[in-house]
């Protein structure tokens, strides 16, 4: 069962309880009350009528009044004179068909205490003593059938569960819309939730709320963890480029000292009878791109780690460009072309001893795969500035 169904049905069900008190302490009170209402009413009319027995000069007879009045089906109050014995004098109404039969037990407390109270077949009594110097001495009793009483107490009965239906329809409707109303940032976050799960997409955010509740900063929690996991998913992604940035760089700068190794290796294993400069030259530029190697590999894990933090000092450091030619035409001895250079002796220059030679070598491998024959390198020193000139004669 959904939360907003419980919560209507424990709406309704605390202001049933409440109303349910509340009518059974309604009627209880009615009921008590009604009977005392009844019992006053009957009690002024005896007291009247005791009064009027007493003012009297004639004889009472029981046929000197008709019998109007029948307890069993009307609800009117009527009177009946006894004498001292309980033997009935007159009466104005009957039920069963006879005179009101008082229980002698209500006579005697009748006579000796002025008055006294019962229910008897149905009908709630109240009896006052009278004396009359021609009749004597004797007991008047003022009846009305309890019905009156418990129609009062049903009829109220009936209005208050009434009553109730109505209150327990409205505070369910309230209910229902006050529990929607409340639980609509759930709702929300229960769809936003969904939505994300589908599309994956992280930037959307649940509408701020007003509240100062639970609900409130529930929704202000969550729109904060989602922020926090969409920084987190955007870091993520940051390091996956880095990292494959890595690999591409890796990849990059790592062949080209193997290329140089493995051609010098090469030149070596070929030529077992090359002059001892060739071999020198060639196992000193194996040793030049080892330490070449070991330096991109310490930037390359730098770069990982994400601490590799230049100022661009190592560009700006002086490089024998002559130097820089000669070892990339030492590095091509194993190519299908032929490379002259033409460069002075010395040429300093500022910049990265590695990313010049670099460079050179790009251009050197492309004339071999793309170009003719021979491939020359040339430095030109002009006013200041160096310039690097390579052809190809294809």
């Amino acid at each position: 069962m959904k939360i907003r169904w419980r919560l209507t049905w424990y709406g309704i069900g605390f202001t049933a309880l409440s109303l349910a008190g509340f009518i059974i302490v309604i009627i209880l009170l009615v009921a008590g009350a009604s009977g005392e209402d009844q019992d006053k009413l009957l009690a002024g009319i005896a007291d009247g009528s005791a009064d009027v027995i007493e003012s009297l000069d004639a004889p009472l007879e029981l046929s000197s009044s008709p019998l109007v009045v029948d307890a069993n089906v009307s609800d009117q109050p009527f009177t009946t004179v006894y004498d001292d014995s309980g033997a009935v004098l007159h009466s104005t109404g009957v039920v069963d068909g006879l005179p009101l039969h008082l229980p002698a037990a209500v006579v005697v407390e009748a006579l000796s205490s002025g008055q006294s109270q019962a229910d008897v077949d149905g009908v709630r009594v109240q009896v006052r003593r009278w004396e009359n110097p021609t009749l004597g001495v004797g007991v008047v009793a003022v009846g009305q059938s309890l019905r009156v009483a418990k129609q009062q107490v049903a009829g109220l009965t009936a209005f208050l569960v009434i009553f109730g239906v109505v209150a327990l329809v409205a505070a369910g409707i309230g209910a229902w819309f006050m529990s929607g109303r409340a639980l609509r940032p759930l709702r929300l976050l229960a769809e936003t939730t969904d939505e994300i799960g589908a599309t994956g997409n992280l930037s959307q955010r649940l509408p701020p709320v007003r509240q100062n509740d639970e609900v409130g900063a529930l929704s202000e929690s969550f729109n904060t963890m989602l922020e926090g996991i969409e920084t987190a998913r955007h870091d993520r992604e940051l390091t996956i480029d880095a990292q494959k940035r890595f690999v591409a760089d890796a990849s990059h700068e790592l062949r080209s000292p193997l290329t140089s190794i493995r051609a010098n290796a090469g030149f070596l294993a070929g030529n077992p009878h090359a002059s001892a400069q060739d071999r020198a030259e060639a196992t000193k530029d194996i040793s030049d791109e080892a330490d070449r190697m070991t330096l991109l590999i310490d930037s390359l894990l730098a770069l990982a780690r994400g601490d590799a933090e230049t100022d661009g000092s190592e560009a700006h450091i002086p490089v024998d460009l002559s130097g820089v030619v000669r070892s990339v035409q030492r590095r091509a001895r194993n190519l299908a072309v032929e490379v002259a250079v033409q460069t002075p002796d010395t040429c300093i220059v500022m910049g990265d001893h590695a990313q010049l030679a670099e460079l050179v070598w790009i251009l050197v491998d492309n004339a071999d795969k793309h170009g003719g024959d021979t491939v020359s390198i040339t430095v030109v020193e002009r006013q200041g500035e160096v310039k690097i000139v390579v052809e190809d004669d294809g």
